[in-house]
């Protein structure tokens, strides 16, 4: 899985990129958030690969309107994670967020967390995450519904030991 930010090289990827109505229940449209990201400088759209085709889409903002609901400092959000219709089920959802942590550490070296909100009435989505080390956090009122935070911790800072 090659994580790669979104530019404006990636059009005709973006626009073949589409979503089903119910994929569409739980996230924006990968076309709505490049738009968005475009006011937004703290919103960076990535796309995930599979050789030359595109796989994974969703964004990373470091300035979420919920990061003071996860309680830990030094975090970068995960917007409208979705993986492409075609490629459902096929284990590329774990691949990229297998991938994500040193995606983050290299783009983001000060970053120590990665939060995301998951919908409740998204139990596979909640699962796939748990499995991939995110930790369940506070029932929350998301976007569009009650869900809950979750958190992985990617980072350890570094500790000083006394004898």
């Amino acid at each position: 899985m090659q994580l790669e930010f979104y530019d404006e090289t990636m059009s005709q990827t973006l626009q073949s990129f589409q979503l089903t109505d119910e994929q569409l229940r739980f996230v924006k449209s990968p076309q709505l958030n490049v738009k968005e990201a475009e006011k937004m400088p703290s919103r960076k759209p990535v796309f995930g690969f599979d050789r030359e085709n595109a796989v994974v889409f969703f964004v990373l903002d470091t300035d979420s309107e919920y990061k003071e609901k996860f309680n830990v400092c030094h975090s970068i959000y995960i917007r409208s994670f979705a993986v492409a219709p075609d490629y459902a089920r096929q284990g590329y959802a774990t691949a990229a967020l297998k991938a994500l942590p040193d995606f983050v550490r290299t783009h983001y070296p000060e970053i120590e967390y990665i939060t995301l909100i998951v919908d409740e009435p998204n139990p596979g989505a909640k699962e796939l995450y748990l499995k991939e080390g995110f930790e369940l956090g506070d029932a929350i009122q998301g976007p569009r519904y009650p869900g809950y935070t979750m958190k992985k911790r990617i980072k350890t800072s570094d500790l000083i030991y006394t004898t």
